[in-house]
């Protein structure tokens, strides 16, 4: 007879035998598994590419792209009262100062001198909070700008003889100084204060006691009568020019630019104003400014500047 022990002995090594079985089973399974999981398989077909929206559930469409609109010979342009005012005045065929009309509570004026002929142009910079120009006079001597300064913006009159390194106020000289109130749109003159004639001035100039304001297309005389319109299709801006006035036109026959003619004075409707010459490539259509100081005429047309030596004719 076995005993007790043994017989555990001998049960043990049974169970162990089942166990290691078991094992052996286990391991040709994962064998197996790992053999197929190597072997090729047939390519799915591709899914949709997912998209995404910007806002959940709602798919964005791709834009279509739009006509751009070709702009017309007959584009009007900017009127005086949505663009800004820009003021020029000549020294000489080398040297002349711009500036900007400002805004009392937006962008403010900026006055600016070049000495090479335009080429270039260097911001002045001024020892008072100037916010806008009515006025620029510019001389060999003295330069002078009227406008709105500080936060109240109230008229002032500054003056260089340094030009531009040194400034003082000169109060009494604003006196008998004309220019064009936009915001009341008002014309201001040595001899009173009045409407303007028209909805959108330009400017407003004195020669020989006659107040004259340029508008779109039409030039305004002042008289004993009243103002006295003369239609000048294209006029868009002006300077004296004794014995008349020296005009800036756009889209002028036969002139691929700013056409630049006189007229005379006293004016009367149904002159027509003699063509000097053409600035060829100027725009019109952006603020303009003309200017003269004996032969020499200056044009400014958004950041670009032409002079011409000999009243206009070339330039």
């Amino acid at each position: 007879m076995k005993s007790a022990g043994e017989s555990m002995r001998g049960g043990r090594g049974v169970w162990w035998f089942a166990l290691l079985g078991v094992l052996v089973l286990v391991d040709v399974g994962l064998i197996v598994a790992a053999v197929s999981s190597t072997q090729p398989r047939a390519q799915a077909e591709a899914g949709p590419i997912p998209t995404f929206s910007q806002e959940p559930g709602e798919a964005v469409a791709t834009p279509s792209p739009s006509e751009t609109p070709t702009p017309t010979a007959s584009s009007p342009a900017v009127k005086g009262d949505d663009a800004p005012q820009v003021f020029l005045s000549a020294v000489n065929a080398t040297e002349a100062w711009r500036a900007t009309s400002g805004d009392c509570a937006g962008t403010p004026a900026r006055v600016e001198r070049t000495t090479d002929g335009g080429a270039t142009w260097d911001a002045v910079t001024l020892p008072f909070d100037l916010r806008t120009v009515v006025a620029l006079s510019a001389g060999s001597e003295r330069t002078s700008v009227y406008g709105g300064v500080g936060g109240s913006c109230g008229l002032g009159y500054w003056s260089t003889f340094t030009t531009g390194e040194f400034w003082k106020e000169y109060p009494s000289d604003a006196i008998g100084v004309s220019y064009l109130d936009r915001a009341t749109s008002t014309v201001v003159s040595a001899a009173d204060v009045s409407p303007a004639p028209c909805d959108a001035p330009r400017r407003v100039l004195v020669q020989d006691a006659t107040t004259m304001v340029v508008c779109d297309g039409l030039l305004e005389t002042s008289g004993s009568a009243g103002w006295t319109p003369l239609s000048v299709p294209g006029v868009i801006d002006a300077t004296p020019a004794a014995p008349g006035y020296l005009l800036a036109l756009r889209d002028a026959q036969g002139c691929d630019g700013i056409a630049v003619a006189t007229v005379a004075t006293p004016l009367s409707d149904g002159d027509e104003p003699t063509r000097v010459g053409c600035v060829s490539g100027a725009d019109g259509t952006v603020a303009t400014a003309v200017t003269r100081v004996g032969d020499v005429v200056w044009l400014s047309s958004a950041d670009r500047s032409w002079v011409s030596t000999d009243g206009g004719v070339t330039w």
